[in-house]
């Protein structure tokens, strides 16, 4: 079986200091499985994890949900639903739905959907684990697109895109990817880091991803 934690931290330009660095790190560190969430089933596991930084400030996607949940309770108390309060509440009920999922659930090979990265399984029971440029931001990786000829393959033919194994995990090994980008939109100017922790295991535990990693694969660029 494969597990991967994504960790995904956003920031804006205000915090390229390093105060705000230091509070960063501090989230990327592997986590346990929350308790509650269930560990059977087939496939891929996957545990998604979303930061955002405001200053010296970090709140998860998480913390947000519950937050949210406690306005809509307060607000709520002792009133009568209306039209907008209803959709309020509806739209709320799929968050949480949401959020629930991103704890962690099970998906084939090819629904994995996590950035830039790609699941292929190896006849001896292992996992090729590749990273490829998506273009979401800069810089781009160009070059090196492993499978230029591999006719059928998601990226054949598209020479200039950075496309490689990043490692392939035998059953009981482990790895983790780091990639960042910096991005560009009407608000201005704001950056985006992955740490990518991947784990073949024969048994699912909640402290599958607290443990030490074989491989590390780096796509860490100078976000200026």
């Amino acid at each position: 079986m494969l597990a991967f934690l994504m960790i995904q931290m956003e920031w804006h330009k205000e915090e390229r200091n390093p105060e705000a660095a230091a509070a960063r790190q501090k989230y990327y560190r592997p986590l346990p499985i929350e308790e509650g969430v269930n560990l059977s089933g087939e496939g891929i596991f996957v545990v998604r994890h979303r930061c955002f930084q405001r200053g010296i400030d970090i709140l998860t996607d998480w913390d947000a949900s519950d937050r949210l949940d406690r306005e809509l309770r307060m607000e709520g108390a002792g009133r009568a639903f209306t039209g907008s309060e209803e959709h309020r509440h509806r739209g709320a009920g799929q968050r949480v739905k949401s959020i629930q999922k991103s704890k962690g659930s099970f998906y084939s090979a090819d629904r994995v959907d996590i950035p830039c990265i790609a699941v292929e399984e190896e006849p001896d029971g292992g996992f090729r684990i590749r990273w490829h440029d998506d273009g979401q931001g800069m810089p781009r990786r160009r070059g090196g697109n492993e499978e230029m000829y591999r006719k059928g393959a998601r990226l054949a033919g598209q020479l200039n895109v950075r496309n490689e194994t990043a490692f392939i995990l035998k059953p009981g090994e482990a790895g983790v990817l780091k990639y960042n980008y910096r991005c560009t939109s009407w608000d201005g100017q704001w950056y985006r880091c992955y740490y990518v922790y991947a784990v073949s295991t024969d048994r699912l535990t909640r402290e599958c991803f607290l443990r030490d990693y074989d491989y590390e694969y780096h796509q860490l660029a100078d976000l200026f």
